[in-house]
């Protein structure tokens, strides 16, 4: 190291000094050079402005910069030389060490170093001794005796290194020494290290334009040796060989194979400016070949580490061959023409001539790169060191589509995919004045999903697609749709509404469809074998491959350390559309084989109407301090958007929404659909529940036509009826188109040949009813063929919710479906479908209590000593507040009570779903009330009357209006035997269709432990009889026949009349003489007028004295 003052220009060490002292057996192989590794100038010299001290020398944390300013007062820079060994014995060098040993610091905690300098008052050094073990097996073992007191504190606490301190039983330390491996001067080999690098991938992005300059640093023992630098490139390929001569290895070579040595390679990232970057290491045991016969090594691909994280993947090969005397003389290796050593044959990879052809389909959400948007960007491929671009797009906004999007890359690719380069794809924008920075970067690992190997044979099914013989929604399938839409739709779409379409609305076939929804299908839809929709408990995309049939979608990364495609974690700064598809070439006299990607598959922009249907929400999160939400949707493409914050379902987790929205969109501008559910408040700003988004542009170019599903049956009319803009005869014509397949051929209506197969309608049709408004038998074969070809069917999917401030976890899910139709001129687009929420229609509930009989006597009076019961009857509908009584039958003694009242209940009724909706608040602060849909459940109750306690249960009964037990004519034949479920006195009806019915019902309590011999089923005991009417009535009938409640106005159908009871039923409390008449005279008559005759005496002897 030469450093020194500019001012005094003294030298602290000569050139010749470090010759001279030069161990015996080593000679020079070269002249003194400057070392330029490091941030030194390019004559390696470095500048600082701080000054030289003669006894102290450069503090610790002088800096260094690679050029020199007017400021600057010291310079220094490293001069290298190589030596090699010389035959004979070597001498040691032996390290002279400075002071004893001691190491310096200013402080106890700071960093240690060998030179003495002014401000140090802290020295250490460290005193080692070699212990041989004489008896075999025996471990060596150091004990550090402590005091007492000093024992007892180290028992109380846990030491945390068990590995290296342990405690012993006496409280002494028990330290592991350090290990010594000591080898004989003379018992060496030499060897010479071969590490064949051809190709690594997914390195750091170490740049600011995420890319890294990357080579590799080859060492093992005191060898090492440098690659070539390959410049802008996170998947850099080599394909050379590094050798390290003479690398020494002591001890026995079967040693050396059985423990071989370890191989670093490291990678770093040149810089111009500055220190080159670490970009990671790799640990690896070569193959030890002692003899030529032991087998080559193989290409592996070995992971590199950066800072213990995984920093990608590096494909290479490494052998340690035995030299010398004892040795072979391994073959020379290849030089590749720029002067180093290129892998040898029968370690390469084997390779064949392969095309890629991308479809540069275009860049979509592009983020601004240095404050600027991405205006004018084109698209770079690289792969196996060949590399092909686009032209810019020169005006975004009109055309969204690369001037040359189709790009041909023919490379070397290896056969087998493991060896395989990766594809990197990265986008430019091109901007003024030359200036082209790099805004997104795409690495794909492997090309294995993208290879088609029939396509020289004639190109596969995509490469027909897409040729000038099958152009997917070109011009002249555009004026087939118009055709179509003129001479054919007038049958599809016919307005006229049929008597089922009336009886079934589009509910009965999502609830015959889903799971577990059986009992909200109206009766007679799945016996009449309507259509099912298909349900998709998942996204549409997972069943589909997401579309990606056509065009993929990669994201797009930049800056340090970019993520992988692979990684779901990584954040992308955009996303690049295209196709890849990667085959095999023949031989250069073949033929050239047909390029999948000849033509176009559309012209951009297409202006599309979207159609999202919003059906139900599942398990939302809730976002309201009571544990609910107020959640409504809002829908947005692109810069529109559409809210239905009016329409809030209040206090709902699981709503059923019912709603449509049509949005007007250009593809591919606006190719992003996002559907957000918002939970609505009324002080503060709506909060967001989750959102989920769906890819418009690789819907409409997918050949599954996710447009619009296909139904079960082609219909004309009725509650099935065909919702395409296009027939299915007219539909399959385009699918031949599309697929490179003749057109169909057919036969009359009811036979074609199809794809070189022939269809006939019978076998598809079979032993099923078909209904009166099917379509034509041509339309109908033609839907059958088209359901056998993966096209998307009419379906529902359940698209999980996701909000941003809980990334990955999900906050609910949503039944959906989206429809896309094509604006083209003169074509009809269907109407929409009504998915309206069922309305409860307005019912009325009259039950008019009229007697009791056979009621359980549940108080003895204290004056007479009877068993008797003040009846009065309760009732309800499960889930309502509105709870209804009679009056009350008095002193019952026979359990007979007479009532003629009339309850009255209003009723929000479904009757598809036999459910009634009741609307209530959760609690007391609820702005709004909660929906509900309950069973139309009844509950009618007998109690008897307490005055100065609670009320008495006597017996109840509950039913659904439904499934009903019908009512016994009389009360000998009321028996709990009406009340089961199955058997033959079991006789149940549906009030709603039965619509009036009296009669007598049991009421009984479980687990009676009161009278005894009363009638018994089950845990179950007879505790009364109840003659009740039942009618029900819909709105129009109640004003046609009112009726109040009780015997209020207008008492009528039926007038009910005040009950004649007997003289005794009264309350006493409100009727004394009644009380004295009826219970004390007829009772107690000869005890009050020998009372009455006692007290006169008595009062009349008081009076003469």
């Amino acid at each position: 190291l030469l450093s020194f003052d500019k001012d005094c220009n003294e030298h602290l060490m000569t050139r010749d000094d470090i010759d001279n002292e030069i161990p015996k057996g080593w000679k020079w192989t070269n002249q003194w050079q400057a070392d330029i590794v490091g941030n030194v100038a390019s004559d390696g010299w470095g500048y600082s402005s701080t000054r030289y001290d003669k006894e102290e020398g450069f503090p610790e944390d002088v800096e260094f910069v690679p050029y020199e300013r007017n400021d600057h007062v010291s310079r220094r820079r490293r001069l290298v030389r190589t030596r090699k060994r010389v035959d004979g014995p070597v001498q040691e060098h032996k390290v002279k060490t400075k002071d004893g040993g001691w190491q310096y610091a200013r402080h106890a905690n700071a960093t240690y170093h060998s030179n003495k300098q002014r401000l140090d008052f802290f020295r250490r050094r460290k005193w080692r001794r070699k212990l041989n073990c004489i008896t075999p097996g025996q471990a060596a073992v150091f004990y550090i005796l402590r005091d007492r007191d000093k024992r007892k504190r180290d028992r109380q606490r846990s030491i945390s290194d068990t590995q290296e301190i342990q405690t012993d039983s006496e409280g002494g330390v028990q330290l592991t020494p350090h290990m010594y491996l000591t080898f004989k001067r003379d018992e060496y080999s030499m060897y010479q290290l071969r590490a064949y690098l051809y190709q690594a991938r997914d390195l750091y992005g170490a740049d600011k334009t995420g890319l890294s300059d990357p080579y590799c640093i080859v060492s093992c023992g005191s060898a090492s040796a440098r690659s070539i630098i390959v410049e802008a490139s996170l998947s850099p390929k080599w394909s050379q060989s590094l050798v390290l001569n003479n690398v020494r290895q002591y001890g026995s070579p079967r040693a050396v194979v059985t423990s071989p040595p370890v191989v670093a390679v490291e990678l770093y990232d040149k810089d111009t400016i500055g220190q080159n970057e670490y970009l990671g290491i790799v640990m690896v045991n070569p193959l030890v070949r002692m003899t030529p016969e032991v087998e080559h090594p193989v290409l592996e691909w070995f992971p590199i580490t950066r800072y213990d994280k995984p920093a990608g993947e590096l494909l290479a090969a490494f052998e340690l061959i035995r030299i010398g005397p004892d040795g072979w003389e391994p073959d020379p290796l290849p030089t590749h023409p720029d002067g180093y050593y290129d892998i040898p044959q029968h370690v390469k990879p084997i390779t064949k001539r392969m095309r890629i052809e991308t479809l540069c389909w275009g860049v979509r959400d592009m983020k601004r790169f240095q404050l600027l948007p991405v205006s004018h960007p084109f698209i770079e491929i690289e792969c196996g060191g060949e590399l092909k671009k686009t032209g810019h797009i020169i005006n975004p906004k009109k055309n969204p589509m690369f001037p040359n999007p189709i790009l041909i890359l023919d490379t070397e690719l290896p056969v087998e995919d493991v060896y395989s380069p990766p594809l990197n794809i990265r986008v430019f924008d091109q901007r003024k004045f030359g200036y082209s920075p790099l805004v997104g970067n795409c690495t794909m690992t492997s090309l294995k999903e993208y290879e088609d190997k029939n396509a020289p044979d004639g190109g596969s099914a995509l490469q027909k697609a897409m040729s000038n013989e099958g152009l997917a929604r070109s011009e002249d399938v555009k004026a087939v749709e118009v055709s179509i839409s003129i001479e054919n739709m007038a049958e599809a779409m016919c307005t006229d509404v049929t008597d089922d379409e009336l009886k079934y609305d589009w509910w009965s076939k999502y609830y015959a469809s889903v799971e577990g929804e059986d009992s909200k299908v109206q009766e007679g839809y799945v016996e009449e074998s309507h259509d099912k929709l298909v349900e998709y408990k998942h996204e549409l995309e997972k069943s589909f491959n997401n579309f990606s049939d056509l065009a993929h979608t990669f994201p797009l990364f930049r800056g340090k350390g970019q993520q992988s495609v692979e990684d779901t974690n990584s954040v992308a700064v955009g996303y690049f559309k295209g196709a890849i598809k990667v085959y095999p070439l023949k031989d250069e006299a073949a033929p050239e084989p047909p390029k999948f990607a000849a033509t176009l598959p559309i012209k951009w922009p297409q202006e599309v109407v979207v159609r999202v249907y919003i059906i139900r929400g599942f398990d939302l999160q809730p976002r309201d301090i009571g544990g609910g939400s107020d959640p409504y949707v809002k829908v947005s493409v692109g810069k529109k958007e559409i809210t239905d914050k009016q329409n809030f379902i209040a206090n709902q987790l699981n709503p059923t929404f019912g709603r449509i929205f049509e949005l007007d969109a250009v593809l591919p501008f606006d190719r992003t659909l996002t559907v957000t559910v918002m939970d609505h408040d009324y002080l503060s700003a709506d909060d967001i529940i989750g959102s989920t988004t769906i890819d418009l542009e690789n819907r409409f170019l997918s050949l599954h036509h996710p447009l619009c599903g296909l139904p079960e049956t082609f219909s004309k009319r009725g509650p099935n009826r065909w919702r395409d803009s296009v027939t299915p005869v007219d539909m399959l014509k385009v699918y031949s188109r599309i697929r490179g397949l003749h057109e169909p051929t057919w036969d009359g209506t009811n036979k074609v040949r199809f794809n070189n197969n022939n269809y006939l309608l019978q076998d598809f049709e079979m032993g099923k009813d078909l209904h009166d408004y099917v379509g034509n038998e041509d339309q109908r074969l033609a839907l059958h063929i088209l359901r056998q070809q993966n096209i998307v069917p009419e379906h529902v999917e359940k698209r999980t919710l996701f909000n941003p401030v809980y990334p990955g976890v999900p906050q609910g899910q949503l039944h959906m479906w989206v429809d896309i139709f094509q604006k083209i001129p003169q074509v009809i687009i269907p109407p929409k479908i009504d998915i309206t929420p069922r309305k409860a229609d307005k019912y009325v509930l009259r039950i008019v209590v009229w007697n009791t009989d056979d009621v359980i006597l549940d108080e003895r009076s204290a004056v007479t000593g009877d068993n008797m019961s003040d009846i009065y009857v309760k009732g309800w509908l499960t889930g309502s507040d509105d709870v209804q009584k009679t009056d009350v039958h008095y002193r019952s003694m026979d359990g007979e009570g007479m009532f003629n009242w009339r309850f009255v209940f209003p009723i929000e009724y479904i009757a598809p779903e036999k459910k009634m909706v009741v609307k209530v608040k959760e609690h007391f602060f609820s702005l709004d009330k909660t929906e509900r849909r309950l069973p139309v459940r009844l509950n009618l109750q007998i109690w008897d009357n307490d005055l100065l306690s609670a009320d008495d249960f006597l017996g109840n009964v509950e039913f659904d209006l439904h499934n009903m037990p019908t009512p016994a004519k009389n009360k000998s034949r009321c028996r709990l035997r009406i009340l089961d479920d199955v058997g033959q006195h079991c006789k149940r009806i549906n009030l709603f269709q039965q619509k009036h019915i009296k009669g007598w019902l049991p009421v009984y309590q479980e687990n009676f432990t009161g009278e005894r011999g009363r009638e018994q089923r089950g845990n179950r005991t007879l505790t009364g009889k109840l003659e009740v009417e039942f009618e029900i009535l819909t709105e129009e009938e109640e004003k046609l026949r009112p009726a109040g409640k009780a015997r209020d106005d207008p008492n009528q159908n039926p007038i009910l009349e005040k009950p004649n009871r007997p003289a005794l039923s009264f309350a006493w409390f409100a009727n004394p003489f009644k009380t004295f008449k009826y219970i004390l005279w007829r009772h107690h008559k000869c005890k009050i007028i020998f009372g009455l005759v006692f007290l006169f005496v008595i009062v009349s002897i008081l009076c003469l004295f």
